[in-house]
């Protein structure tokens, strides 16, 4: 019987509610699930994933990484295209360093118990972004 050969790349489209982050052909990718990161190659199961905050990471067809950060959401995988619907998204080069690290003490501060317009559970969202955020940022 003769060996069938996969496609090498697929669609994946990066969407946040107020722009498309990426769209175009990978190689891989890799998301981060709620229950861990997952590997998506193409070919992959059908299949909807939950997501955290975490770093995106996927490969173009020359071998380049590429990463984007986002705060969660959901994504479809099908056979030939991944699409990831997030919460919030940003391309590493995007990503404004002295911004995240304002946010990061902003909510370190709120976390301490001093003078902050956050609430405990919105500290501890902020901080959780901006530590990605800033994750990715190194990343480039």
């Amino acid at each position: 019987m003769p060996l069938t050969t996969m496609a090498k790349e697929f669609q994946l489209s990066v969407v946040a509610p107020d722009r498309t982050v990426f769209e175009d052909n990978v190689e891989s990718v890799v998301l981060p699930g709620v229950e861990g990161y997952l590997g998506v190659q193409a070919g992959h199961e059908a299949t909807i994933v939950a997501l955290r905050p975490g770093i995106i990471e996927f490969k173009d067809n020359g071998g380049q990484r590429y990463f984007v950060s986002t705060s969660g959401g959901f994504s479809e995988i099908g056979g030939d295209k991944v699409i990831v619907l997030a919460e919030n998204a940003q391309r590493s080069t995007e990503i404004d360093v002295a911004e995240a690290e304002k946010k990061l003490e902003e909510a370190r501060k709120a976390l301490r118990g001093e003078a902050s317009t956050m609430t405990t559970d919105e500290a501890v969202d902020e901080l959780e972004l901006a530590q990605v955020r800033l994750k990715a940022a190194r990343l480039v």
